[in-house]
């Protein structure tokens, strides 16, 4: 039964009828980092479960322990259905609380921490009348600062951190990234089409990690047609569904 479920996987999943709905740049996420085995992995602001149930159906033998943070208790109760669902009970827990102030840990617990933070500063970009979108769009309750805080407090030495975010402010990710010793090794950019600018980026970090960035190839997701193209499904087939 689990495994037909996750066949269709993004599908089906469960979400709050208000809040912020998973996008694209979730699930690309879940195929850029790089993942050990026996890791444990945290996700800040995991929403409805998105990104540790694309890392878990990428990496189903590495013995993955995950942990979802999310502050909203609507998105935390859909992403545990979410987990139960797939049947990733064992490997994957959600906790309610806060990125800014987590206590639900020592610091340096995890080998990963992984985020797909609010995009926008609060003021910049058309508001949505939900409050709970808004949250997930715009950093009201924690900016990106507090995120990328957090995530270097979280992570051990020499373990990795992974964001997904706006190519505009990529200098601004960069910096908070250095300024909280978390070194850039490994960067993607994600393009609409190949002659549109890129909208997203990825970066991964090594904590206390030494100079040295590898740009990698970008994602093209669409063809000139507004099909996807094959290139990007290749890299995430979890798009294609």
């Amino acid at each position: 039964m689990f495994e037909e479920i996750r066949n269709y996987f993004p599908r089906g999943l469960v979400q709050p009828q208000s809040g912020f709905r998973f996008s694209t740049d979730s699930l690309l996420i879940s195929s850029f980092v790089s993942v050990p085995s026996q890791a444990r992995v945290l996700d800040l602001g995991t929403g409805s479960g998105v990104i540790p149930l694309g890392i878990m159906l990428r990496h189903p033998d590495k013995g993955l322990n995950i942990t979802g943070l999310e502050i909203n208790s609507d998105m935390v109760a859909a992403a545990e259905e979410n987990v139960q669902k797939l049947g990733f009970a064992e490997e994957i827990g959600i906790v309610q609380g806060n990125v800014c102030t987590p206590d639900f840990a020592p610091a340096g617990s995890y080998d990963l921490v992984v985020s797909n933070p609010p995009y926008r500063s609060e003021g910049r970009g058309k508001a949505c009348p939900d409050e709970d979108r808004n949250k997930a769009r715009f950093e009201i309750d924690c900016d990106l600062d507090a995120f990328v805080a957090t995530a270097s407090r979280m992570v051990r030495n020499r373990g990795r951190v992974c964001f997904v975010f706006l190519a505009e402010r990529l200098t601004e990710l960069i910096d908070s990234f250095t300024r909280h010793k978390l070194e850039p090794k490994r960067m993607k950019f994600i393009h609409g089409r190949i002659d549109s600018p890129s909208k997203v980026v990825m970066l991964e970090a090594v904590k206390g990690g030494k100079p040295g960035l590898i740009l990698e190839p970008p994602v093209i997701l669409f063809e000139r047609d507004n099909s996807l193209t094959p290139s990007s499904i290749e890299y995430c087939p979890f798009i294609a569904k």
